[in-house]
């Protein structure tokens, strides 16, 4: 059975907040969560992929256990999130990697390929997402983003 390792890490100034599976050597999987999701969304999958890759799971910031972001307007956006994927790989010292994103960690994933990730990532699997959002989703994800700023 393969035991999840939780860690943190600061990049960019932020301290976010990680799962990690399956081996250091073996092949580099990023997977990234939905909008008001975590990382541990991808537990059961994760646990499947852990014998055959290195996989890293990471609360986007704001979400799980990773820092809240002291400038939301300016940092809960995918170009913040790509910068912020480029970090964790660097971090990590993945080079090239399979990256699978549900929604936003999708959206996240073909921003970042686009740069600053380009020809980093090898291969991707994304669902609940395209390569553009409809403008009424993009308004609600703004608005439940305002409100959980407000909570904080």
């Amino acid at each position: 059975m393969n035991i999840p390792r939780s860690r943190s890490v600061t990049l960019l100034d932020r301290e976010i907040h990680y799962m990690e599976w399956g081996e250091r050597g073996a092949k580099p999987l990023i997977m990234e969560h939905g909008l008001a999701r975590t990382g541990r969304d991808f537990d059961d999958i994760a646990q499947e992929l852990a014998s055959e890759y290195h996989i890293i799971v990471p609360d986007t910031i704001g979400r799980g256990l990773s820092q809240w972001s002291p400038q939301p307007e300016k940092e809960y956006c995918y170009d913040f999130y790509a910068a912020f994927a480029k970090a964790l790989l660097d971090k990590i010292g993945f080079d090239k990697v399979d990256w699978i994103g549900t929604s936003m960690g999708g959206a996240t994933a073909i921003r970042a390929a686009a740069d600053p990730l380009s020809g980093r990532i090898k291969r991707f699997v994304i669902n609940d997402i395209g390569p553009e959002a409809a403008s009424a989703a993009v308004e609600r994800i703004r608005f439940l983003c305002r409100q959980a700023a407000a909570l904080r």
